[in-house]
Parts: structure tokens; C-alpha cells; sequence
């Protein structure tokens, strides 16, 4: 083989697989992220506080030191009422994400975030809290806008599942009382 024809190819090889390399390296960062199916994800069982803000209601659920009861905070506390209460926990160990808006071009008061419809805190037994704000619904009526504190991105969950959570505060889950 000629000499001259080994070197171009090797010069060749070299630019293409330069070229490769450059832009396997520097591909957009939207190529780079990864899509998040949750909000956030803690065991229901690991929860010991939540709280909802919304709009002018405001209520806190504690749970029991050392069990398994959940109380509404008040003075004095009150047991939330079972069939009310059942699969809430559940519920606030992390909501689905139906979809990411990582670089919201609009303000936040475009999605109903500032200031948000709704406040949420949620703390897991190790002590660290998540919160969220959730905002209006999409213009189809069927996501609602949230965003976690200290993340830029905005995302969109069930709408239903935003109803239930807002009404926890509209309606707590109190035993019914009796006649």
C-alpha cells in the first residue's frame, strides 16, 4: 500500500472520529436530560407532618411519635377520621409527573405559581421536608402546574390528584360528629 494513501486515511479516520467525538461531547443539554416520571418519592410510612396551604385554608396532619395514628393539628389534636383519611399518605409519597417544563419561558404567574393556589409540606421521618407549590390548571382543564421549591422546573401532575390534595385543607378529614 502506498505510504501517501495510508496517511489520508489516517488523516481521514482522525477528522471523522474528531468530529464524532466533539459532538457526543458537546450535544444540547435538552438531548442530556433526563424526563422524571415522580415529583418526588418518599414511603408513605416514612411521612410524620404534611401541610396544605390553600388559598385561605390552612391545616396541618401529624402523625403519632411512635405510631401509626394521624392527627389534625389544633388544640387539642384531633384523630383524622379513617375512611377520609385512607390512602392520603399514599397519595403525598410522591405524585406522578405527566409532564416537565425545565425552562419555563413564561413568568410564574402565567401557570397560577406566584403567588401559588396552593402550598404543600411534606416531612419524612428523617427530617427533610418537601415543598411544593401547586398553581392553576392547563387550558384543557386536566394537568395542574407545580413546582418544587429550589427547582427551576415547572411540572404538570393529574389534576385530580392536585383536587384531592387541595381539598384537604378545604375539608379536613374530621370524624363526623353526632347527633
Amino acid at each position: 500500500m502506498n505510504i501517501r494513501l495510508t496517511i489520508l486515511l489516517v488523516i481521514i479516520l482522525a477528522l471523522v472520529g474528531g468530529s464524532a467525538t466533539y459532538y457526543w461531547v458537546n450535544q444540547p443539554d435538552d438531548k442530556k436530560h433526563v424526563d422524571r416520571k415522580w415529583l418526588y418519592r418518599v414511603n408513605d410510612s416514612d411521612l410524620i407532618k404534611i401541610e396544605v396551604i390553600h388559598k385561605t385554608f390552612d391545616v396541618t396532619f401529624s402523625k403519632a411519635p411512635g405510631g401509626n395514628a394521624w392527627f389534625i393539628g389544633g388544640d387539642p389534636p384531633v384523630q383524622v377520621h379513617g375512611p377520609k383519611w385512607s390512602g392520603t399518605p399514599f397519595l403525598l409519597g410522591g405524585p406522578a409527573v405527566e409532564r416537565e417544563l425545565p425552562k419555563a419561558k413564561e413568568p410564574l404567574s402565567s401557570y397560577g405559581l406566584d403567588p401559588p393556589e396552593s402550598v404543600v409540606r411534606v416531612t419524612e421521618r428523617g427530617g427533610y421536608t418537601f415543598e411544593f407549590s401547586m398553581g392553576t390548571t392547563t387550558p384543557d382543564g386536566t394537568f395542574q402546574y407545580i413546582k418544587l421549591v429550589n427547582e427551576e422546573s415547572i411540572f404538570t401532575v393529574a389534576q385530580e390528584w392536585a383536587f384531592v390534595i387541595n381539598k384537604l385543607a378545604i375539608e379536613p378529614p374530621y370524624p363526623p360528629t353526632t347527633p
